[in-house]
């Protein structure tokens, strides 16, 4: 299967865009293809879990350790110890050189207009 190209040249026909779908098609209605295999033991897990989860009365303890710093839901954040923004150590001295510059190319090219 080619891929989308710029090219209108090298980019898949509809033939071969239907006979690609196709496939998807045939492999979901298909019972041995790989991927309703796949779908049809994940249901069953799912299922398994479920009825795990509502017979069993005891909680196990979670595996995992959470970090003791972390926040799990939405909250207002305090923007107001942020630094105060700061330009580059140059920058004044740059846009002034800069500004010099251009008013110089304006105030020249005024008096090549004369």
């Amino acid at each position: 299967m080619r891929c989308w190209d710029a090219r209108v040249t090298h980019r898949p026909t509809t033939e071969e865009l239907f006979n690609e779908f196709y496939k998807y098609y045939n492999d979901y209605y298909d019972k041995d293809s790989e991927i309703k295999i796949q779908i049809k033991k994940a249901e069953e897990f799912s299922a398994n879990q479920e009825s795990t989860n509502t017979t069993t009365t005891t909680t196990t303890p979670l595996n995992y350790q959470t970090h003791p710093q972390a926040i799990y839901t939405s909250r207002l954040l305090n923007y107001s110890r942020l630094p105060k923004p700061k330009n580059e150590e140059n920058f004044e001295r740059e846009l002034e050189e800069l500004t010099k510059s251009f008013s110089h190319i304006t105030t020249n090219d005024d008096i090549d207009e004369f």
